[in-house]
């Protein structure tokens, strides 16, 4: 949009979430938190965007946006201090639209409402407000006729104040010019000694400046400052993503059991058995079924399979149409091919397999020779019994069987038999203990 800087509050140490990194690049849904607010603030200023850091933190976000400039927040002085860090990063004439890094939820359509009602109603600036159903620990807004004339925090609030259920959420819209005329007036008199953003309200109202401020969904505004928090937010996404599916016609059973990504792709006519997680980079046709306890990540399923139950695909597999992959059955970086049938207790790795093979039950290839990776190649028509062993690099071509437990070192020719076993003893000559 145009002439709009997004700053991203990202300063906070994370002390109160007990990770082994900072929440900001905790997964949500398999894409760390700071890219949910990245992806919607890019497509806002596209990369105008600024980024106010810790110490901690910064390089790592300048290792993953480039495009973008960085402010250092050397002290933990306030929301309003944090703003003030990015002054010297932003144009005089932009609009600046203020995030923050922890709460993931926004909809790209509220900050375009946000946008919208600043632009329409040419105000001094706007505000995102929600209604709070326990609105303790949040600020108030308080109002005359839809403009703000200030926000009183909790530890501030009358008892009256208190009853308000009308809360700041922190996002707003302003141009630069009124932004920092009156930033630099906030002071620090609390007691945390720090500049707080949200007073800007009161100043700017007392100089008949006073913001407007549209209404968004209290979800919307949740913010992650424990795990605890995360994960009632990853609740909420979760069954934001799977609802979207199910209105476009994919079955999920019992939804809360199953897990699924941010770019999770499904069919219509598709059923998501309970207990699944479906991870990321994960692209399903129509007509699959997937059953209980599989685990699918960064694989493509065509038309009308079968997967599971308790099947693992693992990444850069293949699955194409009309293939049925069984109970305890895992696949990793292969193509396997149309009408193939992998049903029980099997193994298939870096490897191609082509159409109309049946896989035994218990068959494995092994790939891996204690050095690298080796390739299994299976032609058309094949049969391969049950617990078979296939050691790779191997071709097995065209229309051959492969008899149950044999242990195949080389390539078979097409149109033959292979079978290895070693010989059968019967003997009744024995001692009993």
């Amino acid at each position: 949009m145009k002439n709009i800087t997004t700053l991203i509050l990202a300063a906070g140490k994370s002390s109160r979430f007990k990770a082994s990194k900072a929440k900001i690049f905790h997964e949500l849904a398999g894409l760390p938190i700071i890219d949910h607010i990245y992806n919607k603030a890019k497509k806002i200023s596209g990369n105008n965007i600024v980024f106010v850091c810790n110490k901690n933190n910064i390089n790592s976000l300048k290792r993953k946006y480039t495009k973008c400039n960085f402010a250092l927040q050397k002290s933990q002085k306030g929301t309003a201090d944090a703003v003030l860090t990015a002054k010297k990063f932003i144009n005089k004439k932009s609009n600046i639209l203020i995030l923050f890094a922890d709460v993931p939820l926004i909809n790209i359509s509220t900050l375009k409402k946000l946008i919208n009602n600043y632009h329409k109603k040419k105000s001094n600036g706007s505000m995102i407000a929600f209604n709070a159903k326990n609105p303790f620990g949040y600020g108030r807004v308080l109002t005359d006729k839809n403009k703000v004339t200030s926000i009183v925090e909790q530890l501030n609030a009358s008892n009256e104040i208190k009853k308000i259920s009308l809360c700041n959420a922190g996002i707003m819209i302003c141009n630069y010019q009124l932004l920092f005329s009156y930033i630099k007036k906030i002071n620090n008199k609390n007691i945390k000694k720090e500049k707080y953003l949200p007073d800007i309200f009161r100043l700017f109202h007392k100089n008949n400046k006073s913001f407007n401020y549209i209404l968004c969904n209290e979800d919307e505004m949740l913010g992650v400052n424990t795990i605890n928090d995360f994960n009632k937010v990853d609740k909420i996404y979760q069954n934001i993503l799977k609802n979207k599916l199910i209105d476009k016609g994919v079955e999920i059973i019992d939804p809360e059991t199953v897990r699924i990504s941010h770019d999770t792709k499904i069919g219509k006519y598709s059923v998501i058995e309970p207990f699944t997680n479906i991870k990321k980079g994960v692209k399903i046709s129509k007509n699959v079924v997937i059953k209980s306890h599989s685990n699918i990540e960064s694989s493509i399923i065509s038309n009308n399979c079968s997967i599971g139950p308790f099947a693992r695909i693992r990444p850069f597999s293949k699955i194409s149409n009309n293939v049925k992959i069984g109970n305890f059955v895992e696949i990793k970086n292969s193509i396997i091919g149309e009408n193939c049938s992998i049903s029980h207790l099997s193994y298939i790795g870096d490897s191609i397999l082509g159409n109309n093979i049946n896989v035994g039950a218990g068959t494995i290839t092994c790939n891996f020779d204690g050095t690298k990776k080796n390739r299994t190649i299976v032609q058309d028509n094949v049969f391969i019994g049950s617990n078979c062993s296939l050691i790779a690099p191997i071709i097995i071509k065209k229309n051959s069987k492969i008899g149950a437990g044999s242990v195949i070192t080389k390539d078979v020719p097409a149109n033959s038999l292979a079978l290895s076993r070693p010989k059968l003893i019967i003997s009744n000559k024995f001692k009993k203990k």
